[in-house]
């Protein structure tokens, strides 16, 4: 009985601590729903998806109401010095050179181009997430080894010591080892820093989520693994989409602006009442209400070359817009190529860093047991520790480095989202 007891104690302790543990994936999951910049963005693309209903209201009929009050201190025949008219119009444009039709549709690829620029947002914030906590556990394992060198140089400065006050080593070597423990301790501390620092960047991308009780898991290698990366679908990135949509987005504009060149048609509907000034009496020589009907048909002739500069403008602006979405596909393509050779670069180096920390630490082993012996010096073990913290500062850096290359190829052909 009492073991069932500890047994479910021990699972409760296990739960406990792992509900305040966050991985890799979770943390892109909270960044998605909480990062300000995809908050910023999706706000622009609701935005834009009101403007497309604004631009639809231009196909639907205007109704209008009105009332209108005159006094006169003399009254023409047939009319009041007080009158007031009630008018209730119905319009509706009949033709105006296709102008709403390009606007509402410069709209719809303007929507279009927002929630690619959505889209890309939010590849960007998980290659950020990824990127600070990578950056975050690269810190957390610089602190330990900084920290397994300071004990190093403890347990060192400790044999040290007994051999000075055994006369076995002078006491400019028990100092120098004593200089070089302090110079580690202050590592120790820089590293303690860098990991607060890494911290709160990591939680600001989460949307300013508390870490301070989190603890943040190691990598998963199992879901860390090289895709299959085809560079034609390069050209499917939602930069150049909504940059391809900004530009059908101008050509539409561009329609509009040409809208000057046509005529203009609207009809319209009204009923009038007429009243006595303020009273409720019908006005006696008039009608008590009048209905009008009536279609117009307007053409500016001239308006000082407004419609040819607007047409020029929008020419110029696609020009310009043609321009940025070439460089950007010549930018991806950098992206890519880079990310490769990075990608290669960090594979090679972690085999060249394991078989350095292999070799560094067998090395240390020798020194260490050479200097219990008496051998070796207090500087050759000092040298020693030295190197192994490099080698071991080197292997977490290439090590990290294989997966943020990983990250980088996944964000430039956006595996992480659908």
């Amino acid at each position: 009985m009492k073991k069932i007891k500890f047994i479910t104690l021990s699972l409760a302790a296990f739960l406990a601590v792992n509900l305040n543990a966050l991985n890799l994936d979770s943390a892109v999951d909270i960044a998605l729903k909480k990062n300000y910049d995809i908050e910023g963005k999706n706000y622009d693309y609701v935005e834009s998806l009101e403007n497309v209903r604004a631009n639809n209201s231009n196909y639907l009929p205007k109704l209008d109401a009105s009332y209108g009050y005159t006094n006169t201190d003399k009254a023409n025949v047939g009319f009041e010095s007080d009158e007031a008219t009630a008018t209730i119009a119905l319009s509706y444009n009949l033709f105006n050179g296709f102008k709403d039709i390009a606007v509402k549709e410069s709209s719809v690829y303007l929507s279009e181009s927002s929630l690619y620029s959505l889209k890309a947002t939010k590849q960007d914030i998980v290659l950020n997430t990824k990127t600070a906590y990578i950056n975050y556990l690269d810190k957390q394992n610089a602190l330990e080894t900084y920290e397994s060198a300071y004990k190093l140089f403890q347990e060192q400065y400790e044999d040290s010591k007994n051999k000075y006050d055994q006369g076995i080593i002078a006491r400019n070597d028990l100092l120098q080892v004593q200089v070089n423990m302090s110079s580690s301790k202050q590592n120790v501390v820089k590293a303690q820093g860098d990991l607060k620092v890494a911290k709160f960047e990591l939680s600001n991308i989460l949307g300013g989520m508390d870490l301070s009780n989190e603890t943040i898991e190691k990598l998963d290698e199992a879901k860390l693994k090289l895709s299959n990366y085809d560079e034609t679908m390069l050209e499917n990135r939602s930069e150049i989409q909504a940059l391809k949509m900004n530009l059908n987005s101008i050509k539409e504009l561009e329609k509009s602006a040409k809208a000057g060149f046509y005529p203009k048609v609207d009809a319209s509907i009204s009923h009038n009442e007429y009243y006595d000034g303020f009273s409720n009496d019908r006005i006696k020589n008039q009608e008590e209400n009048q209905n009008i009907a009536k279609v117009t048909a307007t053409w500016n002739l001239y308006n000082g070359g407004y419609d040819d500069s607007q047409t020029v403008i929008y020419k110029t602006k696609y020009l310009s817009s043609t321009s940025l979405l070439n460089k950007t596909k010549l930018d991806i393509k950098l992206q890519y190529e880079n990310a490769k050779s990075n990608l290669q670069v960090s594979l090679d180096n972690l085999e060249t860093a394991k078989l350095a920390l292999l070799q560094a630490q067998e090395n240390y082993e020798i020194v260490k047991n050479r200097f219990d012996e008496g051998i070796s010096t207090s500087t050759d073990l000092t040298d020693a520790n030295y190197l192994l913290t490099q080698s071991k500062q080197g292997y977490n850096r290439a090590y990290f480095d294989k997966y943020l290359a990983i990250a980088t190829l996944d964000r430039i052909f956006e595996k992480d989202i659908n």
